[in-house]
């Protein structure tokens, strides 16, 4: 099991105004090193990042994600155009498992427009 770093969000649910049915939003964690990848992020990208984070707790089996293990609990999606998420989906949690991270000042060969 990979080492648990900081708690991001800690809502379990959250009723709707009108005596809506409530949705549920996954509680969600990082491991260590995606945590430190979360933290290195400039002011921009992490405001992007923690919005897409936001989206993912309410629908963590999004059509856009994918499987990538056996089971349908370890995911991957791309979160912004830069930032690619592997996560595990279990018991009302969502684990940040790895952050990957682009910058296009890396590109060997840029595409030109």
């Amino acid at each position: 099991m990979p080492a648990l770093g900081t708690l991001s969000r800690t809502s379990a649910s959250q009723v709707k105004e009108g005596g809506m049915p409530h949705e549920e939003i996954y509680e969600v964690l990082y491991t260590e090193p995606a945590a430190r990848d979360r933290d290195r992020l400039d002011p921009t990208r992490r405001a992007s990042l923690d919005k897409a984070i936001e989206l993912l707790a309410r629908d963590p089996y999004t059509e856009l994600s994918r499987t990538i293990g056996v089971g349908d609990q370890d995911r991957e999606i791309r979160l912004t155009s830069q930032i690619v998420a592997e996560y595990m989906v279990s018991r009302g949690r969502l684990l940040l498992v790895m952050l990957r991270i682009f910058d296009d000042a890396d590109i060997l060969l840029p595409e030109e427009g």
